[in-house]
């Protein structure tokens, strides 16, 4: 399980490869397991974890895969910070999926 900053924002965002791991990987931080996750491409879950810091999971089979469910994360993020994802014509949201994305592809 790899931690991708979420930089500027708060919270804390960890990436795993498989499905398996990110059964296990959500159990470690939310202490509980998905009870949704029957996707065989992706999934996204989201919820206050260890030291009450607010904690994205993802995995992804693919570069497709991954930028839906980054997407999912950074709404969710944007919706927290009180920020509109489409002003300055999405700028902001188009930036940081792509700090997201370089970070997470270049640690696999």
């Amino acid at each position: 399980m790899k931690e991708i900053s979420l930089r500027p924002y708060t919270g804390k965002l960890f990436y795993v490869r498989t499905k398996k791991e990110y059964e296990q990987a959500h159990i470690d931080l939310f202490k509980e397991p998905d009870i949704l996750s029957c996707s065989n491409g992706g999934r996204f879950s989201g919820g206050c974890g260890k030291d009450n810091y607010w904690t994205y999971l993802i995995w992804a089979k693919s570069t497709a895969f991954l930028a839906h469910e980054l997407v999912h994360v950074l709404v969710h993020v944007f919706e927290r910070s009180g920020l509109n994802i489409n002003d300055s014509g999405g700028e902001a949201f188009a930036y940081m999926l792509q700090t997201l994305m370089q970070d997470i592809q270049s640690r696999k």
